[in-house]
């Protein structure tokens, strides 16, 4: 069912999407009446729907921050959040949507790679300049 409200039944079709306005979910009696709502059904759907779709968007997040040349604070903890057997979030997810994140955490990785490279550029540029400065002083003291 959750594969159903996440478009990811086989057959399914590209532009078609399914907009839900009310879920309720009944326990019936062997006739067939309804006896009492069984809310455990639609909070079970909600949790394999929802929280896979909410890590994604932290993901995303993630990725955008580091290309402004932000790292996120709570990044790795949101990995080991997904990771962690204790949770079973992984086991939330689509195959789908586990490959979405793992395209997020490799996008995420090489952004921070490139930032961390970017940084200790520039710190070995002004090593640099300060050798320059210190040689200059030196030319200036010889004279």
């Amino acid at each position: 069912m959750a594969a159903g409200f996440k478009g990811e039944i086989s057959r399914f079709q590209a532009g078609v999407t399914k907009e839900i306005s009310r879920l309720d979910a009944w326990y019936s009696n062997a006739d067939g009446s309804v006896k009492d709502q069984a809310a455990y059904i639609v909070r079970g759907l909600c949790r394999r729907c929802c929280l896979p779709e909410l890590i994604l968007r932290c993901m995303q997040m993630s990725v955008s921050l580091v290309e402004l040349i932000e790292v996120p604070e709570r990044h790795e903890e949101l990995i080991e959040l997904v990771a962690c057997p204790e949770t079973g979030f992984i086991r939330l997810f689509s195959q789908q949507q586990l490959q979405e994140f793992l395209l997020f955490e490799r996008e995420y990785s090489i952004c921070a790679m490139e930032l961390q490279e970017e940084r200790s550029m520039s710190a070995h540029e002004q090593l640099w300049l300060m050798l320059l400065e210190v040689r200059f002083l030196f030319s200036l003291m010889e004279e």
